[in-house]
């Protein structure tokens, strides 16, 4: 009972620490949840368009999360603010929130969020004409996949510095980084992306006046893009293949592919994936070509119905572009008219609220020309507004191009000298830049020709290696066969053989069993009979005992083991002695004893128990008193012939009582064959492969 005071405080402490967890976390999710939703209306607000309410809702959420610590949402707050000031074209804006990502990524080390900071300040940069920090932070960007041996990031880095060198024609460096992004993109199999970079090596070369290699690129990007949904990237070939081809002055060609370009997008869905913006330019580009052949007419009015908003308000960038087209038209059809010069300073308004660009220098030469005849000294003013955005551009040919109207507006001393210095420096400048693509076009074929003849080599090597290992395999697959077959054949020739074996065996048991049946046992069971009934005399005794002797002698002979060694020949003669007797004369003739050498003991073997049979069917059956063995061998084949003057026999008794004898021979792959009669005696040839 003493305890349960300080039980109970202790349950209370933990309660209220429960309770104070709890209500943390409440307040958390309060706090999270006011972030979350300024997060919401700052995009909501951005999507919408309402810009400066975009921006009002993010710089709140920045500031309470910079008040509340909270790095992810300060994180999203600059974030949301960099592409808020971009959509707006404030690039200086977007460029410093994009640092505060970068700054705050790196103090935590995220590398994956670097990543996006680099490719963020370089693209902004990009948007801001600031080419030399975009190509800085393009380097950071490069690096960073390379140290982790990213393959996608080097392509799509490869790219932007292509892309951005282009801008600062660095024609030779730009065109090297796009071969780098290509090499990469084919390495992990993107088709697509590879016709990206091959498009942007057509832009490259057509900006650098290589403008039959720029339609040769475009033509090459083309096979890549396989799949009939990708419209808006074969609308770009089509459509640098007619600028390059206008370049060159073959205008057939290119209102051809400018049409291809433009019939691309007559499907609504594929209108769509092009883009209006990107239709609106072919159809300037069509205005332009149709300018360039001289059909005036056709090309203002392409101008004006885009002016009119055929596919809406255009933005302000095209506005001023087309306007200076149709008024420099309007100029070449009708020479200096109000509404041209107004157009142009129109278009000039624009292009001045930016940095120096290209249309600038453009739309500054348009106005010096459309003054040139009318009022030199405004013509004079746009010649040196002209040179001034040249020199900060180092664009010689604007210089160039400024130098020749200067001389038709002062044709004197001075401005000639100057115009033909410029001359040799654009044509110096232009062929160096040509050499330049040039060689590095030829380095990357040598090189890709090279891997190609590296390839060819190891593929005929592989196939050579193939084609040797398909041999083996066949080889020894037919020679597996063979074994197989062999063996199988081998198989069933012995077993075949073991059959004649038993066979003869069998034959022999039955034979040898007739005869000690028929002859010893019966010579025997009548000698015991006449022994136990009479008393006969002891000359016939022994006489009838050495006939039973000779009997079991010669059957003995008939299963004895056989000498096949070289003590065959006096074995063979010893046969045939035994035989002889006073009444039968064996001879033996046209026989040497050399020609059983090299003779397997099976066929030694086999002939001698054929002729044992032979003798012994004569000794039995036929009478005979002579007998003749001739032997031979002649061209690997043993000729043995056996005659005898005995009583002979018919052809059904010769099938069934040598039966045994052509099992033997036909063993050996030999042939026996006989001719007799009966009282003519007998004669059998034996012919036996040796």
């Amino acid at each position: 009972m003493k305890l349960l005071p300080a039980t109970s405080f202790f349950f209370l402490l933990l309660s209220i620490i429960f309770i104070a967890c709890e209500s943390r976390k409440e307040i958390n999710k309060e706090i999270s949840s006011d972030l979350v939703v300024l997060k919401k209306r700052a995009y909501q607000k951005s999507i919408a368009k309402e810009y400066d309410s975009a921006i009002f809702y993010a710089k709140k959420l920045l500031k309470i999360s910079t008040e509340r610590n909270d790095e992810k949402f300060t994180q999203v707050a600059y974030d949301r603010l960099s592409r808020t000031y971009v959509k707006l074209e404030i690039y200086d804006s977007a460029i410093y929130y994009g640092h505060k990502i970068l700054q705050l990524s790196i103090d935590k080390d995220q590398n994956s969020t670097i990543k996006k900071a680099y490719d963020k300040l370089s693209r902004y940069h990009g948007f801001d004409n600031n080419y030399d920090s975009a190509i800085y932070y393009g380097r950071k960007l490069y690096d960073l996949a390379n140290k982790s041996d990213d393959t996608l990031g080097l392509a799509k880095a490869s790219y932007k510095l292509g892309h951005y060198r282009k801008e600062i024609d660095s024609f030779k460096l730009s065109y090297d980084s796009f071969v780098e992004s290509k090499k990469l993109f084919l390495k992990i199999n993107d088709s697509v992306k590879v016709a990206e970079v091959l498009l942007r090596i057509a832009e490259v070369e057509k900006a650098s006046g290589n403008y039959g290699s720029s339609q040769s690129s475009s033509i090459e990007g083309l096979q890549y893009l396989v799949h009939a949904d990708e419209v808006k990237l074969r609308s770009k070939f089509y459509y640098t293949i007619a600028v390059a081809a206008k370049e060159q002055g073959n205008l057939k060609i290119a209102e051809k592919r400018v049409n291809e370009a433009l019939d691309l997008a007559k499907d609504s869905i594929a209108f769509k994936k092009i883009g209006k913006n990107r239709v609106i330019n072919y159809r300037n580009t069509k205005a332009n070509i149709f300018k360039e052949k001289g059909e005036l007419d056709r090309a203002i009015n392409i101008y004006e119905s885009l002016l009119k908003n055929d596919f809406g308000k255009l933005i302000e960038r095209d506005e001023a572009r087309i306007n200076a087209n149709l008024a420099h038209t309007l100029f070449l059809k009708d020479g200096f008219n109000k509404r041209s010069d107004s157009l142009l300073k129109f278009s000039l308004s624009y292009y001045k609220k930016g940095n120096p660009t290209r249309e600038m220098i453009s739309t500054n030469m348009k106005l010096a020309e459309l003054n040139s005849k009318r009022d030199k000294q405004k013509a004079t003013y746009y010649i040196e507004e002209v040179e001034k955005y040249a020199k900060i551009l180092n664009n010689k040919k604007s210089l160039y191009e400024a130098q020749q109207l200067k001389i038709r507006l002062f044709p004197n001393y001075k401005n000639i000298e100057r115009y033909l210095s410029l001359e040799r420096e654009v044509n110096r400048e232009d062929k160096a830049i040509e050499t330049e693509i040039a060689n590095a076009k030829f380095d990357v074929e040598e090189e890709e020709n090279k891997t190609i003849k590296a390839d060819n080599e190891r593929i005929k090597a592989e196939n050579k290696a193939n084609k040797f290992y398909n041999f083996i395999l066949w080889l020894s697959l037919i020679l597996i066969i063979i074994i197989v077959l062999v063996f199988i054949i081998y198989n069933k020739i012995k077993r075949q053989h073991k059959i004649e074996k038993v066979k003869t065996v069998h034959v022999t048991e039955a034979r040898i069993s007739s005869k000690v049946h028929d002859e010893l046992a019966n010579d025997l069971y009548k000698l015991i009979s006449q022994l136990e009934t009479t008393d006969p005399e002891k000359e016939v005794i022994l006489d009838k005992l050495d006939l039973i002797y000779n009997q079991a002698r010669d059957i003995s002979k008939q299963i004895q083991r056989i000498n096949t060694s070289k003590e065959f020949p006096s074995e063979l003669n010893n046969l045939f002695r035994s035989y002889r007797s006073e009444d039968v004369n064996v001879l033996l003739k046209r026989y040497d004893i050399d020609i059983w050498n090299g003779i397997s003991s099976h066929v030694k073997a086999t002939i001698y128990r054929v002729l044992q049979e032979l003798l012994t069917n004569m000794k039995k059956h036929s009478n005979a008193t002579l007998v003749v063995v001739s032997i031979e061998k002649l061209n690997k084949q043993l000729f043995i012939q056996y005659i005898d003057n005995g009583k002979g026999f018919s052809e059904e008794i010769s099938k069934n009582g040598l039966q045994n004898a052509e099992n033997r021979i036909h063993a050996i792959q030999g042939k026996l064959t006989f001719d007799t009669e009966l009282h003519k005696g007998c004669k059998f040839s034996i012919n036996v492969p040796v």
